[in-house]
């Protein structure tokens, strides 16, 4: 059973009953969407023991071409990473970024200088790139090629970063693609799965890291245990029963984080409140 890390692409309102749920938050570092430092801090504080944060770059760094303004991107990107403790970049290259030698040194010398202080760098190529091309580049300049292993099958290695594209409001996963995730995922050491859209819940249940029925977690999201099974941060037990605030006061049963009507993750305005963005 590999070490299996779930999550999704925004910050909900309520990051700690998010952060019982699944183990992976990814956060794109674009100038003007970040949010700010004490919303940062907030969430660094309630992230249980073994959670990950992911960042996306901003696009000009991600562009590859110097200049003060990828310097000041970059630099900007580094703090959030600070604060938040991450433990992975993502570097999401645009079509003008061609297979050539030199886009390949310049993406090798970024990976280099996002590797310092012991984060992992995951490479998403867009445009032209073939599999084979982008594998070997990817392994060449020292990054995890981000694949969509719903559509196609990965590529064999130990660390696998997946994206599952947006699946459209109010979807879901269906069973049978959940347990082909499973399967895929299966063959790796670790693997961090970012789903776009309302599908996470379905594919961590199928890896065997979600919340049970029970409230009792089976499996950890994060951490390997002594046995090889994988280890999960705390949950509140009782999950159908309704999630207990910090109050005291039990939420009621039909207020679940999976419910298509949870302003929490799935209504269209869960947007950062404007006071914790950055200017």
């Amino acid at each position: 059973m590999p070490t299996a890390f779930v999550g999704e692409t925004r910050l909900p309102k309520n990051f700690k009953r998010y952060a019982k749920q699944f183990s992976l938050l990814e956060l794109d570092c674009e100038p003007g969407t970040v949010p700010g430092k004490a919303k940062l801090a907030a969430c660094k504080q309630e992230a249980p023991e073994g959670f990950v944060f992911s960042l996306v770059v901003p696009s000009r760094v991600a562009s590859l071409e110097p200049g003060p303004e990828l310097e000041k991107a970059c630099k900007s990107a580094q703090n959030v990473a600070r604060q938040l403790g991450a433990k992975w970049w993502v570097v999401r290259t645009p079509a003008e970024v061609r297979p050539t030698r030199r886009s390949r040194e310049g993406l090798a010398a970024l990976v280099q200088r996002l590797s310092v202080g012991g984060m992992r760098v995951a490479w998403e190529p867009r445009g032209v790139w073939d599999d084979a091309a982008a594998a070997e580049t990817a392994a060449a300049v020292g990054a995890v090629l981000v694949q969509d292993i719903a559509r196609e099958a990965p590529l064999p290695g130990r660390v696998l970063y997946a994206r599952l594209l947006a699946v459209g409001k109010g979807g879901r996963v269906g069973l049978s693609l959940a347990d082909l995730i499973a399967e895929r995922v299966s063959a790796y050491d670790e693997a961090f799965v970012v789903v776009e859209g309302h599908g996470a819940r379905d594919i961590a249940q199928a890896l065997g890291v979600a919340q049970q029925d029970d409230g009792l977690d089976a499996l950890s999201l994060g951490a390997a245990g002594a046995s090889g099974a994988v280890a999960a941060p705390q949950a509140s037990e009782g999950h159908d029963e309704g999630d207990e605030d910090d109050d005291g006061d039990v939420e009621a049963e039909g207020d679940d984080l999976d419910d298509e009507d949870d302003d929490d993750l799935d209504d269209e305005d869960d947007d950062l409140d404007d006071e914790d963005e950055a200017p």
